[in-house]
């Protein structure tokens, strides 16, 4: 069974997909305050690789393998390692 605040995480996703600059005023899940941020990492040309989604203030967030990124949002290609680091905090995962 998965957890309910995983499920709330999930649904994260579809409101990244449709409203990615507005994301900033997306409540968490976990801690209830506005700030979370999300990345795409990928395969630029078809768009397929993961997404990080974290809080800003609590650091819990999810990971996402095996998504694909719509065209809206920005991406970064799998060997951006560094520019990865700087952007993405080490959060908690929160786990279904």
């Amino acid at each position: 069974m998965i957890k309910s605040q995983f499920k709330d995480w999930i649904k994260l996703t579809t409101i990244i997909a449709e409203n990615h600059q507005e994301v900033p005023d997306i409540e968490c899940p976990n801690c209830h305050r506005f700030g979370i941020n999300y990345q795409y990492v990928g395969d630029i040309k078809s768009r397929a690789g993961f997404l990080d989604i974290w809080c800003n203030s609590c650091l819990n967030g999810i990971h996402l393998s095996r998504t694909k990124a719509p065209e809206t949002v920005s991406m970064l290609p799998f060997d951006a390692v560094e520019e990865y680091k700087k952007k993405v905090p080490r959060f908690t995962p929160i786990e279904p």
